[in-house]
């Protein structure tokens, strides 16, 4: 099945690259970092989109040996992205780390109208700053674990994005993940619901930058079982334990999220932010005969995280107004590239001891950290970058999953290559 699957991408490469002879000539264009193909008309148009995240950790107080030091490919992505007709795009996108195919963004969209389009297919729900930004854009080697946490991921969705020249707004409406080994499941999808995120800067200079924005998700548990659960690493995937755990929670009618962003940036200077809170609407066992019989209290979970960026030879974080989000730092030479130091604090808190059910009487206890991370970051060029994180993890009592014991503190060190073109 792999076999097959890398014959499909090889075939798609040569009729992306070697057009037939009936099209019209066109142009290369090396546009920041990005390789482009263009017909002459400019109707057509066709870039790839590769990435490569090489990473390496080492945990140097891991006194129990929970965790793994070690190298992994954190990420192998793959996509082609076009332009088809002037007013449509379209994207195909995998990742093939791990050794599996994963889906990511696969979806068509109409651009025809004024600073505005319709997307229909697989993509993130609008929700979070940090979430949505690609991870090529990520200042540090993982986001933070709200946004771990928290992420709706990429849905069956429909969307639509509109926005001015400081203001960005999106809406979809969603079903459940694309997931090819489910395609002959014998229930319904019922994990569908709607998410938007309006993001605006009312300041936005050449020198000062503020930037504000809100996200609202609501959907329902998954395949009509009513059951879900919230989990987060450390802020390293090496590690691969989700010490952070709130095991199955339990008739679940609705999952609400929302989330507040907020950012300053004063030339090579920036400080960012969200705070975000999943809540469950949850029904009562009303089954006498049951086990589990009784009342089922609501649950709410929160995040928050800030960080602090200081590039230090002088470039600017940019902001992109048809994303509502910061975009890619260019170092102004390719000889030194560009340096940025990094300090970021994380809260999450995934235990609610008012949520209590027959199956939970002292509440829902998932655990609590806080984690501190400072970094360094060389963009040596707009397509490679070295980062280097130092986290220090404070886990609570009760982060105790994946057979953590609890109160387990550590550090790590992780370094990632990234490479993308």
């Amino acid at each position: 099945m792999r076999t097959v699957k890398f014959a499909m991408i090889i075939l798609m490469l040569g009729t992306v690259i070697f057009p037939q002879k009936n099209n019209s000539p066109g142009s290369t264009e090396w546009d920041e970092g990005i390789i482009k193909f263009k017909s002459e008309d400019g109707q057509f148009q066709t870039r790839f989109d590769v990435r490569l995240f090489l990473d390496a950790a080492y945990f140097p107080n891991d006194t129990l040996e929970l965790l793994s030091n070690g190298t992994h490919l954190r990420k192998g992505r793959f996509a082609i992205k076009v332009k088809l007709w002037e007013n449509w795009r379209a994207e195909w996108d995998i990742d093939i780390a791990d050794e599996t195919v994963e889906i990511k963004d696969m979806w068509v969209a109409y651009t025809g109208f004024r600073n505005s389009f319709i997307k229909i297919g697989h993509f993130k729900v609008p929700f979070g700053h940090e979430i949505l930004i690609t991870s090529r854009y990520q200042s540090f080697v993982e986001r933070a674990m709200p946004n771990l946490a928290f992420k709706v991921g990429r849905r069956s969705s429909i969307g639509y994005t509109k926005w001015g020249r400081n203001w960005n707004f999106s809406a979809s409406l969603f079903g459940q993940e694309l997931l090819v080994d489910d395609k002959n499941k014998t229930q319904d999808e019922t994990g569908g619901g709607f998410g938007t995120r309006f993001a605006i800067a009312p300041i936005l200079t050449s020198n000062f930058l503020i930037h504000t924005g809100a996200s609202y998700v609501e959907h329902a548990p998954n395949d009509n079982g009513s059951v879900v659960d919230f989990t987060s690493e450390p802020e390293t995937k090496l590690g691969d334990i989700e010490m952070l755990d709130t095991d199955n929670i339990f008739n679940v009618e609705k999952i609400k999220r929302v989330g507040l962003e907020g950012a300053l940036g004063f030339k090579n200077i920036s400080l960012q932010g969200e705070y975000m809170q999943a809540g469950l609407t949850r029904f009562d066992d009303t089954d006498t005969t049951s086990s589990y019989y009784g009342e089922y209290n609501d649950v709410s979970f929160s995040g928050v995280y800030v960080y602090l960026s200081w590039i230090l030879t002088g470039e600017k974080r940019p902001w992109d107004n048809t994303q509502g989000e910061f975009s890619q730092i260019i170092p102004k030479s390719n000889k030194i590239g560009a340096w940025e130091l990094l300090a970021r604090f994380s809260n999450l808190n995934l235990s609610d001891s008012n949520a209590i059910d027959p199956r939970n009487p002292n509440g829902i206890l998932g655990g609590k950290a806080n984690n501190i991370t400072l970094g360094l970051t060389w963009y040596a060029n707009p397509n490679i970058k070295f980062m280097f994180n130092y986290i220090m993890v404070d886990n609570s009592t009760n982060a105790t999953g994946d057979g953590a014991p609890g109160d387990y503190d550590f550090h790590a060190m992780h370094l990632r290559a990234l490479i993308y073109f």
